[in-house]
């Protein structure tokens, strides 16, 4: 094929609407085919026979629309150089896309590129399926496709969901007091205070003997020294009892 210059002011858009012409297609149908009004569509088919790609024949009721030869050639040209493997500029255009530049002007501001050589790099990541399109009053907006965001390394961020952090449940202290033996009360035995350490506190025979001897003259004490003292003055008054 003879090589021909692509026209300096090409745009994606130009390229993928030429690529929607057929022979002898009529201008009404490509409203539903570009998501766009008519008077949306007619500006933008304006333009392409403005740039030659295209040419418009007007009649009573309808307007046809056929490719150029012009236009054939490079729409022809874009597509042969859509099966050659992706370089770096493809690569980078795919980063531009994944950090957010989903325009066309957006990326060529974004990379600093000719116009041309640009829409004939985007068209050749679209058509190999790391990114696709959508059109909409007559714009076009650019996405990766999930092979576009594998071949980039780029994951989306996801938004955090705020965790509330869970309150550490606190033991509840236990108090580590003096244990009464109760059984001994149903027993009849001597309720007494068990000791951290042994097992077994109840008294003896000889213990408990102790214990209640222990507790009467703890009782009775004062009263016997009162006893004495009253006892020691009758008998000095009575002269049974001299200091």
């Amino acid at each position: 094929m003879m090589d021909m210059e692509l026209p300096k002011d090409l745009t994606i858009l130009d390229l993928v609407v030429l690529e929607k012409v057929e022979k002898d297609s009529v201008m009404d149908s490509f409203g539903g085919k570009l998501y766009s009004s008519f008077f949306d569509t007619a500006s933008l088919m304006g333009t392409l026979q403005v740039k030659k790609l295209i040419q418009i024949n007007s009649s009573i009721g309808r307007s046809i629309v056929n490719r150029t030869e012009y236009g054939e050639h490079i729409l022809l040209s874009a597509q042969e150089r859509a099966n050659e493997p992706l370089d770096g500029l493809d690569h980078a255009m795919l980063k531009a896309i994944a950090s957010g530049a989903r325009s066309f002007e957006a990326v060529r501001s974004e990379l600093n590129i000719r116009s041309d050589d640009l829409s004939v790099h985007l068209f050749r990541i679209i058509k190999q399926g790391y990114a696709d399109y959508e059109i909409r009053n007559a714009k076009l907006g650019l996405n990766l496709t999930e092979n576009g965001f594998k071949l980039t390394g780029f994951v989306p961020k996801r938004p955090q969901v705020a965790q509330v952090p869970a309150q550490p449940t606190r033991p509840v202290a236990v108090p580590q007091g003096r244990q009464l033996d109760l059984s001994s009360i149903s027993s009849g035995e001597d309720a007494t205070p068990m000791s951290k350490g042994q097992p077994d506190a109840k008294l003896t025979g000889m213990n408990k003997t102790m214990a209640k001897t222990s507790h009467y003259i703890g009782k009775y004490a004062m009263a016997a020294v009162v006893l004495i003292i009253i006892v020691a003055i009758a008998l000095y008054v009575t002269g049974n009892l001299s200091f």
